[in-house]
């Protein structure tokens, strides 16, 4: 009797760790998941303002200035487009020029900007984007003079 009671709690403790690793391996999963869609919307962000800051001069930039301080939106000017302008609302980043505003992405939470004060012509961007579960990317881009 004894033996097969050991037997019992050897087979009950052996099936409560396979699932548990089977739940982590599922929960690792979906959060893998998660992440690459946040990836890829961190990406859309990243295309946009790349683009759009190619076009950009030092001189141009209008929300954030040279004082080493975060920013949580920027404006600058382009030859060809005129002022654009990056923000949040709603965990969605928006794009507005002219009087015209476009979603570029979802699930970007914070977007941060500075220039600091010694190398103005540098914009270090800093990007978290979150569901259930958060994904920063840090990049910097240097300005045209």
């Amino acid at each position: 009797m004894k033996k097969i009671k050991i037997i019992a709690v050897c087979l009950f403790i052996l099936s409560l760790v396979l699932i548990t690793i089977s739940f982590l391996k599922i929960n690792d999963k979906e959060t893998s998941k998660q992440k690459t869609l946040l990836a890829q919307d961190t990406r859309k962000v990243l295309s946009s303002l790349m683009f759009d800051l190619s076009q950009a001069r030092e001189n141009t930039i209008l929300d954030v200035p040279a004082d080493g301080m975060w920013h949580n939106r920027v404006a600058f000017g382009t030859q060809k487009q005129g002022v654009l302008e990056y923000f949040i609302k709603e965990k969605h980043l928006f794009r507005a020029n002219h009087g015209k505003t476009i979603l570029i992405a979802d699930h970007i939470s914070k977007i941060f900007l500075r220039r600091q004060i010694k190398v103005p012509g540098i914009l270090e961007v800093r990007i978290e984007a979150r569901s259930d579960v958060s994904l920063v990317s840090n990049l910097r881009i240097r300005m045209i003079e």
